[in-house]
């Protein structure tokens, strides 16, 4: 049997899999149904445009209600099962898609889709967190972000083929749930404690020093295990609120590159097929970050977050300045870079902020559901700005307001660039016990 590292010992790398399985998942309600927009409209004459645009937002709108009641109602003794009952959903709506025919189905099983979803997306990060700690946490985060990115990559370009087939093949892509669901027996914590080796020190220590370790280990307390930060609970409370305000405004500030860019380009005479391969290069890039998270943080230390807020806010302002083809996918890429190291990082320090393991379901509802609420609400926040400053012809508009967002962000980390939100290596807050609130090397 193959292992790897998981920060306190070895674990089997088919768990592993099965794990990260999972992130295949997450990001994809609502993709089925974007590069098909067109080919509905002729299928369905009489629908509004509206009616097709709810196939999209819908299943997201659904996702954010069920994250949540995944996170309040998961411990370690029925996640498997949660799991498998969103997985199970998931994979029912993937094959009733294939037999709707009217538009009022298709919008019935998107809501249905939702449902799925949100109670799968909160475990997708929390079992990386609940096994997983220190850099090897860091890393499976990175991952975990990676191959989420990359099912975008993937089920856009393999959606535009099928639906040149048969629109109803397009719906192929929510059958990736089997894959998870399939290897749900190698994720349980039956499974992988039995099979795990863990790290024993105390075996080579002399009696009287394992004596004391075990005395020492009787006093600490239960949020300083490794991965975890005994933060006062109140502190965690606030720590957690600043996590999923800065995950808010980057998915949000970031976001705008799907819904704005297509009109950005064509604007600017670039077909459609440029605005598929420039947004791509999104994703493509945050899957590149994602996997080398490790080695970025290593490499740029105490100033890995600023750089990587600072590439967004360099990619936003490229977009509305420059409009050849190539000034949008170095604009968009190196967005993609910055937003796919803050986004696993953002991950890795919910995890130490959840006082426990069985917490960190709920801590990563509550930081999800505010990716979730930033997708979807970039319409309206944009629509509403263009109103007060009259800009509603402007087609750059939209990357200008958001890229001044996202650079008072920018201001905002440099300035608490010492604190645990913005210091990219929270490993180093869990060296300290008990930790200091505001805690600043």
């Amino acid at each position: 049997m193959k292992y790897v590292d998981s920060g306190t010992g070895k674990m089997p790398l088919i768990s592993l899999i099965a794990i990260l399985s999972i992130s295949l998942t997450v990001n994809l309600p609502g993709l089925a149904i974007s590069p098909i927009m067109g080919k509905l409209h002729e299928v369905f004459h009489h629908v509004t445009e509206l009616e097709i645009q709810l196939l999209t937002v819908l299943p997201n709108l659904v996702t954010i209600p069920f994250i949540l009641c995944s996170g309040k109602i998961s411990n370690q003794q029925n996640q498997m099962f949660i799991l498998g009952i969103g997985l199970g959903i998931y994979t029912l709506t993937g094959v009733l898609y294939f037999f709707a025919d009217t538009m009022i189905e298709l919008i019935l099983l998107s809501c249905l889709l939702g449902v799925g979803c949100g109670l799968v997306i909160p475990l997708a990060a929390s079992l990386v967190s609940q096994y997983f700690s220190g850099k090897a946490r860091t890393r499976q985060l990175g991952m975990k972000s990676s191959l989420s990115n990359f099912t975008v990559i993937f089920a856009t370009l393999f959606v535009g083929w099928m639906a040149s087939i048969q629109w109803h093949l397009s719906f192929i892509v929510y059958m990736i749930p089997i894959i998870p669901l399939c290897l749900i027996p190698f994720m349980t914590s039956k499974y992988i404690s039995a099979h795990s080796i863990k790290n024993t020190p105390a075996a080579t220590q002399t009696p009287a020093a394992t004596s004391t370790a075990a005395a020492s280990a009787t006093s600490t307390t239960a949020a300083s295990k490794p991965g975890f930060i005994a933060f006062p609970g109140k502190t965690a409370i606030m720590m957690l609120f600043c996590l999923m305000a800065l995950y808010f405004m980057m998915t949000y500030g970031t976001e705008v590159v799907s819904y704005y860019l297509p009109f950005s380009m064509e604007h600017y005479n670039l077909s459609t097929g440029d605005v598929g391969i420039a947004t791509a290069m999104f994703f493509l890039a945050a899957t590149v970050s994602g996997f080398l998270l490790t080695r970025i943080i290593d490499f740029f230390q105490k100033k890995t977050m600023q750089l990587a807020i600072m590439l967004c806010v360099i990619g936003l302002f490229i977009i509305p300045i420059f409009h050849s083809y190539w000034a949008y996918i170095v604009g968009v890429f190196i967005m993609g870079l910055g937003y796919g190291v803050v986004q696993p990082v953002i991950y890795d320090k919910t995890s130490y902020v959840a006082p426990t393991a069985e917490k960190s379901t709920a801590y990563f509802s509550y930081l999800l559901t505010c990716n979730y609420v930033g997708i979807s609400v970039v319409p309206f926040i944009i629509g509403a700005a263009k109103r007060v400053f009259e800009a509603t012809d402007d087609v750059n508009f939209s990357f200008l307001f958001n890229g001044c967002i996202v650079a008072i962000v920018l201001i905002i980390a440099i300035w608490k660039r010492k604190s645990f939100v913005f210091e990219a290596d929270p490993t180093y807050y869990g060296s300290v016990n008990p930790p200091i609130p505001g805690l600043k090397k």
